[in-house]
């Protein structure tokens, strides 16, 4: 990735901080205002960009370029790839037959796991749940492991090589990191790929949240109720949902600028902002009343940045509720979800 400054005299305000991964658990590779053009090499196909901004500085932003192009690995005989609730390991079946394996002698760490044969490949479906999938928390990042082994059937023979790959999905963002290296009797690698949670926001017809809106545009009147309910994809009792920030806005994927908040850190912009039960730690439910600001544009989304924490963690962003000041350093684990819902239109008479 190659990171360009503007102006190299903001560096005295700002700093541009390139990490090797996830801010936490990655090493950092490098920061921009060493020199206003810097090239960064990554081990994945994911860099973090931090930004900050000293507290006392005036200053109103700090203008850079960045510009990026991928160079692909070339050992494909083993893949993985990282969803919201499950992995997905692949082994070539040609690769494994080369050492000396077939499909009844390759495992996870729960033998009862079985893959399924696509073509030429051996496909794992590994729910983050079961299959004896361990899970970790590191850093910045909630961590599903698991194993893939190859055992011999015939316990006579010692010059066969072993396979063993640590499987792990680490969730924060999509990357994927890939390393094998050969012993005398055993090969060894570890695949680790970064996902996203991935959570819905669904308009409901009434505050019994029963009869979901399915019909888009949504049209509606003013000072109508609304309700919307996030949901985190996921099984995991252990993760419960947060909505940090809401805003209305007339492009999709806009949550600055020409917004209208519903909700900002955690904290009700509207007077008629609502929040209501659910016996599900993965969803979150509330509600408010249509505003004049559909009246100044044809379309309108509802969008949110929504936080993932662990439930009980009484330090998490989660039970922090509504805050003015930012707190990031005291907090353990969070993860954030965009999640969009409409569009909206008014219903014209």
């Amino acid at each position: 990735m190659k990171l360009r400054l503007k102006d190299s005299l903001s560096c005295h305000s700002f700093s541009l901080l390139v990490y090797d991964g996830t801010p936490q658990a990655s090493p950092l590779l490098g920061q921009l205002c060493e020199t206003t053009t810097r090239h960064f090499t990554s081990s994945a196909n994911s860099l973090s960009v931090v930004y900050k901004k000293l507290q006392h500085d005036t200053i109103s932003g700090l203008d850079f370029y960045a510009t990026y192009y991928t160079v692909y690995q070339n050992n494909t005989n083993v893949t993985l790839s990282c969803h919201s609730d499950y992995m997905e390991a692949r082994v070539s079946l040609l690769y494994l037959q080369s050492l000396g394996y077939n499909s009844d002698t390759i495992f996870l760490n729960d033998p009862q796991c079985h893959p399924q044969i696509l073509n030429d490949w051996l496909k794992f479906h590994i729910p983050y749940q079961r299959c004896l999938t361990v899970k970790r928390v590191l850093n910045d990042t909630i961590s599903y492991v698991n194993t893939l082994f190859t055992h011999s059937m015939e316990p006579m023979v010692i010059h066969q090589k072993k396979l063993s790959f640590t499987l792990r999905c680490q969730m924060y963002q999509d990357t994927i990191v890939d390393s094998l290296y050969i012993a005398d009797d055993i090969m060894e690698g570890s695949l680790t790929q970064h996902g996203l949670y991935s959570a819905n926001l669904t308009f409901f017809n009434s505050p019994s949240f029963i009869d979901p809106v399915d019909k888009f545009p949504y049209f509606v009147q003013l000072n109508q109720n609304l309700y919307l309910q996030a949901t985190l994809e996921t099984t995991d009792p252990d993760l419960v949902l947060f909505v940090d920030t809401c805003v209305a806005s007339p492009d999709l994927f806009q949550m600055s600028g020409n917004v209208y908040h519903l909700i900002r850190n955690g904290c009700p912009r509207v007077p008629d902002y609502n929040t209501y039960q659910s016996s599900h730690h993965n969803r979150a439910r509330f509600g408010f009343r249509a505003f004049s600001f559909l009246s100044r544009y044809s379309t309108v989304y509802i969008q949110c940045n929504l936080v993932v924490c662990k439930h009980n963690d009484r330090w998490s962003r989660c039970n922090q509720g509504c805050r003015q000041r930012n707190k990031r350093s005291l907090e353990s684990y969070q993860e954030h979800v965009h999640a969009f819902a409409g569009p909206l239109k008014l219903q014209n008479y």
